[in-house]
């Protein structure tokens, strides 16, 4: 046993689900559970959709820290996720924070995953997966944000590294994989982040991104970022964003997802209530 496991202070989490359809509303069935990551009550704003937060009460992760979801969104289930705050990684002394997520997303069924931004301090050190599974009439969307650092404080990611990959298979076929490392010559390189300290990506899939859609997306702008909108194949797109604010990559992802959604889901959007809190 590694020194990481014998030290208390390294929490390891595991947490399982499913979403089963039901006559009147989705399901939440939980399956599986130990360490700090649960979930609250699920909540029924659209009556049929279930709106589920996830919660880490440790507040933050630091090196050596292992957190595992799974999610497994049943046939024709509709599903929301969403955090109450930020994820923090913190410094890292010798160890790597680990983030597993898997995601099957079943025939018909609908899941969105949209968490609230990660924030990386100077020092961590994080290794992150995110792999889906998909059925060619699934639907989804997910995002995932990251700032390095906490520009607001002049507090700079000079040391550290993130390693994220993200993985989709349909039908399990291989259609997407994107993998990235950063670090502070990652941020500051002509080439990367070109000093941005905030980046993001919003991944959607769907059997119909027409082109009126993605012409409509294309016409949202950050307030200040730069973005970036990709059809890499006709079920699956992806959206960009590098800035120096999170709250302009929060207000440009939300406006991405409010005109997704109607198109996508055939739903008006319904915003999670703990985003106005």
């Amino acid at each position: 046993m590694n020194e990481a496991a014998l030290n208390p202070q390294n929490w390891e989490a595991f947490l399982q689900l499913e979403l089963r359809a039901a006559e009147d509303k989705t399901r939440l069935v939980p399956i599986k559970r130990y360490g700090p990551l649960s979930v609250q009550r699920p909540f029924y704003p659209e009556k049929d959709c279930c709106h589920v937060y996830l919660l880490h009460p440790p507040g933050g992760v630091v090196g050596g820290d292992k957190l595992d979801l799974q999610l497994d969104i049943k046939n024709q289930a509709r599903a929301l996720f969403t955090t109450p705050g930020a994820t923090k990684f913190y410094l890292s002394a010798t160890d790597t924070a680990r983030v597993n997520q898997q995601f099957k997303v079943g025939a018909g069924a609908q899941l969105e995953y949209l968490p609230m931004e990660n924030i990386y301090f100077p020092g961590a050190l994080v290794r992150s997966k995110t792999s889906l599974s998909v059925q060619p009439d699934s639907k989804f969307i997910l995002w995932e944000k990251h700032c390095f650092g906490r520009p607001a404080n002049q507090e700079f990611f000079a040391e550290g590294e993130l390693v994220s990959e993200i993985v989709l298979h349909q039908e399990q076929q291989l259609i997407f994989t994107e993998k990235q490392r950063i670090d502070a010559n990652e941020l500051n390189r002509a080439s990367g982040l070109r000093g941005n300290p905030v980046m993001g990506s919003l991944l959607v899939y769907g059997d119909n991104l027409d082109a009126s859609t993605i012409k409509n997306l294309r016409e949202i702008t950050p307030q200040d970022g730069i973005s970036g909108i990709t059809q890499l194949l006709p079920e699956l797109l992806i959206a960009r964003y590098m800035g120096k604010s999170t709250q302009d990559i929060n207000a440009y992802f939300v406006r991405l997802w409010q005109l997704l959604r109607p198109a996508l889901i055939q739903r008006d959007a319904c915003h999670p209530r703990i985003w106005n809190t």
